[in-house]
């Protein structure tokens, strides 16, 4: 007997086509939705790679021979006189045969591809991960603002990847140093894993690169590059995500709230050396990157876009890690965040970090194991 087409069950949709339709929308459409509207958005609002803006200043003033550090002294409006040191300036100069709009324009979607960039030399060949981080708003942030911390990212991921290599995970450090100093724990990374000389030469690198850097400029700016360092501090210092400014909204006195936020960055400091002399290079080299972040005194939402390295160093596949960064789409980017704002941020940063180092902690003991019993069969 032949069924009836109204008797004929429906065919189900399978769960495997579920999934692939879902990662299709939220890790390729949405992402390439956002980036697009990203970028049409910051022209029309004329805020393309807002902090880029002082980079090509910087560079412009270079070519013309002024100074890039008026004695005005540190911005006091967004966007304001060059804060930062020379390199970026001079490495900001090739851009400045282009109009700033169109320069600026470039840069973002240098950006873009520095972040893609990381993941690549880390490893990642599961293509959600692309889409999902360049949905995270510290992602979006860090391109909109035309900063280096993507540049930074990539950096991180060539030091690790190079690792085994003195010269080029050297000379990655070196620069990275020359150009934003806070990430400064890595030498203590690369000394407690028995990487001593790498760290002695990065740190020559990044030295040798800052005087070079002066000297094209006729060292100009920095006797008092230190006093303005302070004073950036001091203006731009409550309107970040640190644990000193989380300890203030929280009604501590400041000295308390400064003896705090210090303790936690060099606890994590500490535990890097602890955590790589226990043979975890991994797991201390992410607790290195936060330490980095915990012990800067001024942290935009950009910064954490470096989490790119710590949960690709994490989970080499989509997994609820590279979702967490993704909850910071509650803060405001850079503009006087509320408390709750600061210590959502900071909470997801902190949980973000936690997970990626219980998973690196996880895949070196397997390592370690996998070793051990190589060794022994051998």
């Amino acid at each position: 007997m032949i069924a009836s087409p109204e008797s004929t069950p429906a065919p189900r949709v399978s769960r495997a086509r579920l999934v692939w339709f879902a990662s299709l929308v939220f890790c390729g459409v949405l992402p390439a939705v956002a980036l697009v509207g990203l970028f049409v958005a910051t022209v029309q609002d004329d805020v393309v790679a807002l902090d880029f803006r002082q980079y090509y200043g910087a560079a412009e003033a270079i070519l013309a021979g002024r100074t890039i550090y008026p004695d005005a002294g540190p911005a006091t409006v967004w966007g304001g006189p060059y804060p930062y040191p020379p390199l970026p300036a001079l490495l900001a100069v090739p851009f400045t045969v282009l109009p700033y709009g169109a320069a600026g324009l470039v840069v973002m979607a240098l950006l873009v591809v520095c972040a893609a960039a990381t993941l690549y030399v880390l490893e990642i060949r599961d293509w959600r991960c692309y889409g999902i981080v360049l949905f995270w708003p510290p992602v979006l942030s860090a391109v909109q603002t035309g900063n280096v911390t993507l540049v930074l990212a990539l950096g991180c991921a060539v030091v690790w990847k190079y690792r085994d290599r003195a010269v080029p995970g050297s000379i990655a450090l070196g620069g990275m140093l020359a150009v934003k100093f806070f990430l400064w724990p890595l030498l203590v990374w690369m000394a407690a894993t028995r990487r001593v000389a790498m760290a002695v030469l990065a740190a020559a690198v990044g030295a040798g690169l800052l005087l070079l850097s002066w000297a094209v400029i006729g060292f100009d700016g920095i006797t008092g590059y230190s006093a303005r360092l302070q004073r950036l501090e001091s203006f731009f210092g409550e309107d970040s995500y640190t644990l000193y400014i989380a300890g203030l909204d929280a009604g501590l006195p400041s000295g308390v709230a400064r003896a705090v936020w210090l303790l936690v960055g060099f606890g994590l400091l500490a535990a890097v050396a602890v955590v790589a002399r226990g043979g975890h290079e991994k797991a201390a080299f992410i607790l290195a990157i936060a330490a980095a972040l915990s012990l800067t005194p001024i942290v935009w939402l950009h910064y954490f876009a470096l989490l790119v390295v710590v949960v690709a160093l994490a989970q080499p596949r989509l997994g609820i890690v590279w979702f967490v960064p993704f909850g910071m789409v509650f803060t405001p980017g850079s503009g006087h965040p509320t408390p709750f704002q600061t210590s959502i941020t900071l909470a997801l940063g902190a949980t973000t970090i936690a997970l990626a180092v219980h998973a690196a902690w996880a895949d070196d003991a397997r390592a370690t194991r996998t070793s051990s019993t190589s060794a022994a069969r051998a």
